[in-house]
């Protein structure tokens, strides 16, 4: 039961996301402000509840299947993004690039934190 309680946060959060996208009229994605407002709430309680971070450590390895819309999305668009592939691949080594830099750096500030 514990698993589906927290399947249910992370949609509850998502649905708030999706909600602040459509009130402010945002172009951010309504799952990425969800999972900003899981981070805040997170924070401010200091402590992943149990059925949170059972649900979360069961969706890791699902990760790379939640990829596979954009990456097909693109197969098949590909005619429109001819003279966009160096902008694509860019974005992409540089996104890759940073987010494993600050991934880095919130580790080591969080492993320094509990020690």
């Amino acid at each position: 039961m514990s698993l589906l309680n927290g399947i249910l946060v992370l949609l509850v959060f998502q649905c708030f996301g999706e909600a602040i996208k459509a009130y402010f009229d945002l172009r951010l994605p309504g799952p990425v402000l969800g999972m900003f407002l899981l981070f805040i709430a997170l924070c401010l309680f200091q402590k992943v509840p149990d059925a949170v971070a059972k649900s979360s450590q069961t969706l890791i390895p699902l990760l790379a299947i939640m990829f596979l819309p954009a990456a097909a999305g693109l197969f098949f668009l590909g005619a429109q993004f001819n003279d966009q592939w160096l902008a694509i691949i860019g974005a992409v080594v540089l996104g890759s690039f940073l987010s494993l830099f600050f991934n880095g750096l919130v580790m080591k500030w969080l492993s320094a934190k509990t020690k």
